[in-house]
């Protein structure tokens, strides 16, 4: 009896009878020689006797039916969303597995789960084939060395990712070609470095004689300067041996950095006894000691002369510790003459040797150069696939491997993909090469269906040690047996079912099943995270990058990169309003765009990385919408430079002169109401240009616009982003917090601040211009005031008779009705949550044991739902670690003091947040009034300076030439670039802390998949 596959045996729907088990009998079907018809259980084989009975004789055979195709799963790319993913198990052949999982990295669809652990065993089946790889590697590292020493050129291919794919069977082609190369490498290296050491060795012996005879010798080269019994009465004079003695002396080189203290040695043993001369040779030499790296050194050559033999041998020893060279000298003049033209003629000689074998290592390296790129980008792959197949588990028994089984994740429309990758690394392994036979090659797909009538939650069978072990959903395995009658000897058909989706895999042939990869879907365990995967372009990356900055949304999150595309460059222009400006981001981003291919070759041929410039052109998209929204914005403000335009010509009108003001000039003033000042008509769009050019009025008025628009954003922002909570809830099911967490929060906000928001737009819309008391500007009220009064309930004081006192008619009876609604709303924000767990908990308990461990999880799983960062959720999607294992807590832990704390440091944080994220937008009015500012100072302190200026025109040219030029420079560099950083680093910090907080959790996985990086010149 065959072994039984332990993840089809946990099947609550297995059957013994219909299994066909993955890991055991497929390679035993494979195996079987001689025997081209496998039986399946029950039914006979082919040449087996078997009659039928007279009714089966009578009954019409029945033609075998067609396989239906497969649908195809649209490829939807989710923004909003995460992609829906699939948890599968990867079954592949110890063949083909290596080609599988290299073409699954250059997909990069694919994660391979808990393969990374501490505690993972690792089943070292590749490890010699590792560290292969990182041998060879090390000879490529050698071998491109040796190429940039001989400054060879090594060839790029941009292309090599698609070009140039590795294949298991390249390995030994890559490892013979390298080893070839290098050994030839090597011993040319090796001939060419003894061949330097002697060179060079023949240059010191040349010339330390030519040194000696010049010593030896007078300016005519035949009477010598010293004679043997002059330098005898020298070296006599201090010595107290006998006077008959032989004059010796020994030529030799030592390195400069050495020979001072070398000198002092032999001083101060031999004293008078030995007379050293030194000359430095004029050409520095490359010397080598110990196995080190060889150097250029200056060296000195040397004439020692003693009479002693005693000394000589002391002098020598010292000699070997300093390492010099000692060279033989002929004692006769003619011979040294013969001796130094020998080594001139030998140096000659070798100098042609070692320019024929640079030249054939120059060839060597050529011949390396052409595909070393190509193999070291290969080597690095393989060494990630080979340690990616350690890590996964042997199926089959370590003394004969047959599988290795995966767990992994994969996006739902990526599942074709993913097959046709496997297909195509599996019929490329096999030599099959003829793509009309793709058809005949299909990767089997085992889908799942889950019963009727089940929770969310079905228990296991069994508890599993292994993460790979984990339960997998009801599913039914059957043969095909139309198409096993039709054809019993070729073709085998698996149908399993989906009630949403029917899906039949196609026929495979036995012979076939043993070496194909076979990609199982797996039930995800209840607590277990899915990666967040989103689908983004060259467009929506840099936003992307925004948000996975702060936080990973969770799996199935609403993700707000799509609404920052608008709502992070608005918020910036808001700041940055002014068109001149936002045209220099605009002309900047577009140059970045227009030049993207260029930039790109750029980055991947450069070989050092330019972090300043991959920042900006990631967010070159960024930048030009935050230079399209700051043109607008300088449009509303009627600001370019610090200068307004006058389009459609101002609504009001200056009718002072210097006769009617007098020395009245401080209480001037624009009077709205009067009609000889306003026209009653407002500008058409944007700021009246008046407001530029009347001093204090301009930043009065400007300053409250500015202030109330950054609370009239900043409340809308906050407001939208409780309406994507609301949305996440009703995605999530999560019904419980919408009406316990997220609604209370709308109610307690809209009450106070959304009122705040409609006194605003009430006294644009009902007071000033000219309309007559009480509704004329001067009976305008403070907004600011009437919201402090509601908030302390009590009346408003100091109102002129004239005006009304309060702003419509029930205004104080509206305000006192929504503070007690806010105020009703924080009990519900307090106890609400906790109530509703205590009392689901009550009813958990009178149910019993009726849902046993169903029973036991739920109430396990209150706890973490009062310890999740942003909401109390209530659903069984919790965050979990990277492994995405399964994690409880102890029934013992629940406890209601912690839900209560837990609780109640939620609705503070949601009281006293409201209160200062609506003040941490007036940031919006703070920044662009510096920015307003600054831009003036610059105009009128310096462009207006050389504007101004009076005087020749030789003087007045140059004058104006250097203030633009100072002024431009002061432009780009503190409005535009520091400016702008500020203003982007508060925008962001508006969207991290004021609007993301309102629903987004950031406390899922990343989608990692395994996926090789693209290859660069730096690779």
């Amino acid at each position: 009896m065959h072994a039984v596959n332990p993840i089809l045996k946990r099947n609550p729907m297995y059957r013994p009878e219909i299994d066909f088990n993955l890991t055991h009998n497929f390679a035993n079907i494979a195996e079987r020689s001689g025997d081209d018809n496998p039986p399946l259980p029950g039914r006979p084989r082919k040449h087996d006797k078997h009659e039928d009975s007279d009714e089966d004789k009578k009954k019409p055979k029945k033609k075998p039916k067609k396989s239906k195709k497969k649908p195809k799963i649209q490829k939807i790319k989710s923004f909003f969303r995460s992609e829906d993913m699939e948890l599968c198990q990867l079954l592949i052949h110890v063949e083909n597995a290596f080609d599988c999982i290299m073409e699954l990295g250059h997909l990069g669809k694919v994660q391979f789960n808990n393969i990374y652990d501490e505690d993972r065993l690792l089943n070292n089946l590749y490890v010699r084939k590792m560290t292969a790889c990182y041998d060879l590697l090390r000879l490529v590292d050698n071998l491109h060395a040796q190429i940039v020493q001989m400054h060879v050129k090594e060839i790029f291919y941009p292309n090599v990712d698609r070009e140039d794919r590795m294949m298991e069977k390249n390995l030994n082609e890559y490892s013979d070609h390298l080893k070839k190369l290098y050994v030839e490498s090597a011993a040319l290296v090796e001939h060419s470095h003894k061949l330097e050491v002697r060179r060079n060795r023949m240059i010191e012996q040349q010339y330390a004689i030519t040194k000696a005879s010049k010593f030896l010798m007078s300016d005519h080269g035949s009477e010598l300067t010293y004679t043997d019994s002059a330098l005898l009465s020298v070296v006599h004079d201090a010595t107290t041996g006998p006077t008959h003695l032989q004059l010796n002396y020994v030529v030799g080189t030592i390195r400069a950095d050495k020979f001072y203290s070398f000198e002092l040695l032999l001083y101060r043993m031999c004293s008078f006894n030995l007379v050293i001369r030194f000359a430095e040779i004029p050409i520095p030499l490359v010397e080598q000691h110990h196995g080190g790296k060889p150097e250029l050194v200056r060296k000195f050559t040397l004439l020692m002369i003693a009479t002693s033999p005693v000394l000589w041998t002391k002098i020598l020893k010292i000699c070997g510790h300093y390492h010099v060279n000692i060279y033989d000298c002929p004692k006769l003049s003619r011979d040294r003459e013969n001796k130094v033209i020998e080594l001139g003629m030998e140096i000659d000689n070798i100098e042609k040797v070692l320019r024929e074998a640079n030249r054939m290592r120059r060839q060597i390296l050529g011949i390396a150069g052409t595909d070393l790129f190509i193999i070291r980008v290969n080597l690095r792959k393989a060494a990630k696939v080979y340690d990616v197949m350690n890590r996964l588990r042997l199926v089959g028994g370590y003394d004969a491997p047959k599988y290795l089984l995966a767990e992994c994740y994969i996006p739902t429309a990526d599942m074709d993909s993913v097959g046709a990758s496997l297909l195509s690394a599996s019929r490329l392994c096999g030599g099959t090469d003829n793509p009309d036979e793709e058809s005949k090659h299909n990767i089997p797909i085992v889908e799942t269906r889950k019963q009727h009538g089940e929770d969310a939650y079905t228990p296991p069978q069994q508890k599993s040690d292994s993460d790979d072990e984990m339960d997998v959903e009801t599913t039914e395995y059957k043969i095909h047996e139309e198409n096993f009658m039709a054809e019993p000897e070729k073709s085998l058909t698996f149908h399993t079912y989906d009630e949403d989706r029917p899906f039949i895999i196609d026929t495979i042939t036995t012979e076939e099943v043993a070496s194909r990869p076979i990609l199982m879907r797996k039930a995800r365990m209840v607590n277990t995270m899915l990666p967040t995967y989103f689908r983004v372009n060259k467009f929506t990356r840099g936003f992307q990058n925004l948000i996975d900055a702060y936080g990973i949304a969770d799996y199935k999150e609403l993700n707000p990169a799509p609404y920052t595309i608008i709502t992070f460059p608005f918020l910036f222009a808001v700041m940055f309003g002014d068109v001149g400006h936002g045209f220099l981001l605009v002309v900047f981003a577009f140059i970045l765009i227009y030049n993207e291919k260029a930039i790109e070759i750029g980055q991947i041929n450069a070989e050092s990385e330019n972090e300043i410039l991959n920042i900006l052109f990631a967010g070159r998209y960024i930048v030009l919408l935050m230079g399209f929204f700051s043109i607008y914005m300088g449009f509303i403000y009627n600001d370019c430079m610090s200068k307004a335009w006058n389009f459609y010509g101002s609504s009001w009108s200056v009718r002072y002169n210097p006769q009617t003001v007098g020395p009245h000039m401080s209480a001037v003033s624009l009077d709205p109401s009067d009609p000889h000042f306003y026209s009653g008509d407002p500008y058409p769009f944007g700021l009246d240009p008046v407001w530029r050019y009347c001093g204090q009025d301009s930043i009065t008025t400007t300053n409250s616009l500015k202030m109330k628009m950054a609370i009239i954003l900043g409340i809308g922002q906050m407001l939208f982003g409780l309406s994507l909570a609301a949305a996440n809830c009703i995605l999530m099911n999560k019904m419980s917090d919408l009406y316990l967490v997220v609604i209370p929060q709308m109610v307690f906000i809209i009450s106070l601040f959304g009122y705040l928001v409609f006194l605003i737009f009430f006294k644009w819309l009902r007071f000033g211009g000219h309309k007559p008391a009480p509704y004329n500007s001067a009976c305008a009220p403070s907004v600011l005031i009437r919201f402090i009064n509601m908030m302390l309930m009590k009346e408003t004081e100091g109102v002129d008779p004239s005006c009304k006192k309060d702003m419509f008619v029930g205004e104080r009876g509206l305000e006192y009705i929504l503070v007690l609604i806010a105020l009703s709303a924080i009990p519900i924000l307090l106890a609400g949550k906790p109530v509703y767990l205590m009392r689901r908990r009550k009813v958990q308990r009178m149910g019993g044991t009726a849902k046993g461990r169903q029973s036991r999880e739920a109430r396990r799983q209150t706890i973490r739902e009062m310890r999740s960062e942003m909401h109390y959720t209530t659903d069984l999607n919790e965050s979990v670690s990277s492994t995405s294992r399964v994690r409880s807590v102890p029934e013992e832990d629940f406890d209601m003091a912690e839900i209560w704390i837990h609780s109640a440091i939620h609705t503070i944080e949601t009281v006293l947040g409201s209160i200062s994220h609506t003040a941490s937008y007036l940031r919006l009015w703070a920044l662009s009034l510096a920015h307003d500012q600054l831009s003036e100072v610059l105009w009128h302190m310096v462009l207006d300076e050389g504007l101004g200026h009076e005087g020749g025109l030789y003087v007045t040219v140059p004058t104006l030439a250097l203030a633009f030029f100072f002024w431009a420079i002061l432009t780009v560099a503190i409005l535009v670039m520091m400016e702008g950083l500020s203003a982007f680093l508060h925008t962001l910090r508006l969207h991290w802390v004021e609007f993301q907080s309102k629903f987004f959790g950031g406390t899922g996985e990343v989608f990692k998949p395994f996926a090789f990086p693209a290859s660069n010149h730096r690779s």
